[in-house]
């Protein structure tokens, strides 16, 4: 049987050593013409000299350039958006965009003016999460709990048909899926759920009883969730968790054991900061660990790294507008979707005031 961990008290929260600060670079309305703005919920890089694409509550998908200026609005027919997500590989042109009409959507980011593709599932769930393989085969996506059942739907992108549906492995929407990035390993895919359970899989076996390679329970439902190597430089064998309760854990998947929690992330506060809620976390290779980022009600977004989990690094703070940090001109309320780009020293950020802003150094 596995030990209990024990929680261990907040960790100190202690100065970045960064000196230069992010600086808001550029800033723009997502949909200017609109009488109310709508909350800019997604947003995915479509490269370093392309620009973004985001998601609006009004299910608009509008692209902008590196600067924000506006490059399209997308003709999408999809409604209820509810992921944007990059498609496998460094420099794909592939994003997917799923929805709660029960259909996934692939956009050719070379031509923006038409859908690529569009699959709809035949029992009428709403559709929330996706993941492309690293050999580019396979789309995994994932649905909301619907009559008892909370499936994974697996895409064969060469036929675009089914090839399988797993409706066992979790008892509550899907929230994240991730398949493992290495060439070698496109079979082996990692899902999240409502349910507190973070899973991996063989998806070359069809029955789920066997695909199931590995179990964490979270004892919270879990938001998102991804891969992670446990030491620096290593294979990727660990995962972390953010859960809807705004704590991060990090587990051993090869051993289903839990290897860190670290607790809440609104405990941890150096004056003036202080987290109000969790926008989203990645494993970042140049900290060697977690690294978080972290929201207020005015706006106001820190950057915090939690390599060492005791000591916790506030690495940046991007003031919003009448925030606690004061003097700031980012967001005016809260902060939805963030995209952190560490080779460009670049954040990326949209909210519920209907801002998109970059940040830079």
């Amino acid at each position: 049987m596995q030990a209990p961990v024990l929680r261990r008290p907040p960790p100190l929260l202690i100065p970045g050593s960064a000196t230069s600060p992010l600086r808001l670079a550029h800033q723009a309305a997502f949909a200017p013409d609109a009488k109310t703005a709508p909350y800019v919920l997604h947003v995915v890089s479509l490269g370093p000299t392309v620009g973004y694409l985001f998601a609006g509550s009004d299910d608009s998908l509008r692209a902008f350039s590196p600067s924000l200026e506006p490059l399209a609005t997308l003709k999408s027919s999809q409604k209820g958006i509810t992921s944007l997500v990059r498609g496998a590989g460094v420099g794909s042109t592939a994003v997917f965009s799923t929805a709660r009409d029960g259909t996934v959507v692939g956009w050719d980011t070379r031509d923006l003016s038409k859908e690529a593709f569009r699959l709809k599932n035949k029992t009428g769930a709403p559709y929330l999460t996706c993941s492309q393989s690293s050999d580019l085969a396979c789309l995994a996506v994932g649905a909301e709990l619907h009559h008892h059942e909370a499936t994974i739907d697996f895409w064969d992108l060469r036929t675009m048909t089914l090839a399988q549906t797993y409706v066992e492995a979790h008892s509550d929407d899907l929230t994240s899926l991730s398949f493992h990035p290495s060439p070698a390993l496109p079979h082996v895919l990692l899902s999240a759920s409502v349910d507190g359970l973070v899973n991996t899989y063989d998806v070359r076996i069809a029955d789920e009883d066997d695909a199931v390679q590995s179990t964490a329970q979270f004892g919270a439902s879990v938001s998102s969730a991804n891969w992670m190597p446990l030491e620096a430089g290593g294979e990727l064998k660990g995962v972390w968790g953010a859960t809807t309760i705004e704590t991060v854990q990090v587990w051993n998947l090869e051993e289903s054991e839990l290897v860190t929690d670290l607790g809440d992330v609104r405990d941890v506060c150096l004056e003036p900061w202080r987290s109000d809620y969790l926008i989203g976390a990645h494993y970042n290779p140049a900290l060697g660990g977690v690294c978080i980022l972290t929201g207020t009600q005015k706006g106001d977004i820190a950057i915090i790294n939690l390599s060492d989990p005791s000591r916790w690094i506030l690495e940046q703070v991007l003031p919003g507008v009448g925030g606690r940090t004061l003097g700031g001109q980012g967001h005016a309320d809260i902060v939805r979707c963030a995209h952190l780009d560490t080779e460009t020293s670049t954040v990326v950020t949209g909210g519920e005031d209907g801002r998109v802003c970059v940040w830079s150094l």
